[in-house]
């Protein structure tokens, strides 16, 4: 038999052994955060009784746009052992995804759903949740955050402004949601 398939393409081109090794590396850490992710939400009661098909738009979906920031005791470089010490689910949205935010929000739905595109759709930073196994860690996760993003406003789901105290949100410069947008005119 010839190197063309019996469908008349040729075989794909070996791939560069770095590069597949690179692709090996990249999947098994995405495996890894993914399994300590579900299981430190696991222990959320918030979060319990998600179903398995949620999955995929609280942890898979934010973690492929690189909008969850996990914080670990020692800086895993340093420690190959170091264990997660807790994490952030935040996006960068656009003025449109904000608005839906804001309404999922005003009427009552946790967590907060997001399309796969959303989470990195503008420039307008949103906070959603902190898991970390105490309130000192989850002010020091928060804390730490802003490293992450940088610049622009920071919008704090509901939630966040309980868990954190309010001298932890000064220093992030970081808005509740109801100061996050003036008021309604009229009222």
């Amino acid at each position: 038999m010839s190197d063309t398939q019996t469908n008349g393409t040729q075989p794909p081109a070996q791939m560069d052994p770095e590069i597949a090794g690179k692709i090996a590396s990249l999947r098994s850490t995405l495996r890894e955060n993914f399994g300590k992710i579900v299981m430190a939400m696991m222990m959320v009661p918030r979060y319990r009784s998600q179903m398995l098909g949620d999955l995929q738009h609280l942890v898979l979906d934010p973690m492929l746009k690189d909008r969850i920031a996990i914080a670990y005791r020692d800086q895993p470089q340093d420690d190959p052992a170091a264990d997660m010490s807790g994490f952030a689910i935040w996006a960068s949205v656009s003025e449109e995804v904000d608005g839906r935010i804001r309404e999922q929000i005003a009427n009552g739905v946790f967590p907060v759903r997001l399309k796969p595109d959303e989470w990195n759709s503008g420039d307008i930073n949103w906070l959603f949740d902190v898991i970390a196994s105490d309130r000192a860690t989850i002010a020091t996760v928060v804390a730490n955050f802003r490293k992450v993003v940088k610049e622009g406003d920071l919008r704090l789901h509901p939630l966040m402004t309980r868990l954190i105290d309010t001298e932890t949100l000064q220093k992030m410069g970081a808005r509740r949601t109801d100061e996050a947008a003036p008021a309604p005119a009229g009222g």
